[in-house]
């Protein structure tokens, strides 16, 4: 009897070894089960949303974060599109998710340009910081007010803005409710430091010395809000005091 255990002793040491490799070989199909199944066209990306984009073209999005076509959504990088978008100057945040089983939505918030102002070398786009977003040669189309009466004499993208006559316009046009702001169509630095804009109307919002903008910024969200589609045509707002002065065209 001690002699026929001794013969099944090798035979019993040989089980474990077979369990191993059994469970090796089953986890070997499965990955490769699972990479077909993950490269298969069941994750492409039927539709690519971006989202909070007003300026910035979605296939521009597209080619900065460099999405590929068609896309598999298990292996997209998130991550990486965040950080190549983050990089445009233009892209305050981001974020991207997925959306299963074939959607993936890109959320971008943007920074957003304000005005342009003329350089020695054409444009400059501006946000209500001061940092240049884009320069152009020329100017196609303006969608939001030019600031005039001065030139900057340099300045490349990325760069902020530093100017003393700048700044105040600035921190008017930001302080301004979206439709009005739609309303300016420039804003002129007289030879004195006295400001005036211009609505597309062919108004004029006399602003004066470049102080208390923030609060002629409120007086004129007020006024041009209360008037609005009342029919009347303004000749100018005088917003120098602290009651300003409305003048009507006849």
């Amino acid at each position: 009897m001690q002699k026929f255990l001794q013969k099944r002793r090798p035979q019993q040491d040989n089980q474990p070894f077979g369990h191993v490799f059994s469970a090796l070989l089953i986890l070997l199909v499965v990955l490769i089960v699972g990479f077909l199944f993950v490269n298969s066209t069941y994750f492409n990306v039927g539709n690519v949303v971006v989202e909070g984009n007003k300026y910035m073209p979605t296939e521009e999005v597209y080619v900065i974060a460099e999405i590929p076509e068609p896309v598999n959504i298990l292996k997209l990088n998130t991550g990486q599109i965040r950080e190549r978008l983050l990089k445009d100057l233009r892209v305050s945040d981001v974020d991207v998710i997925r959306k299963f089983p074939s959607t993936i939505v890109i959320s971008i918030k943007e920074r957003r340009p304000l005005a342009y102002v003329a350089s020695s070398y054409g444009f400059v786009e501006v946000d209500k910081q001061g940092v240049i977003l884009a320069a152009h040669k020329n100017l196609k189309q303006i969608n939001v007010p030019m600031i005039t009466g001065i030139r900057l004499d340099g300045g490349y993208v990325g760069d902020n803005v530093e100017h003393p006559q700048v700044e105040p316009v600035l921190e008017y046009l930001s302080t301004l409710e979206e439709p009005i702001l739609n309303q300016i169509s420039e804003v002129n630095i007289q030879a004195g430091g006295s400001i005036v804009c211009y609505t597309v109307k062919s108004s004029q919002l006399k602003l004066g010395k470049a102080e208390r903008m923030a609060e002629k910024a409120k007086l004129t969200n007020e006024i041009l809000n209360e008037l609005a589609g009342n029919g009347a045509i303004i000749d100018y707002i005088d917003l120098n005091y602290a009651s300003p002065f409305i003048k009507f065209k006849s």
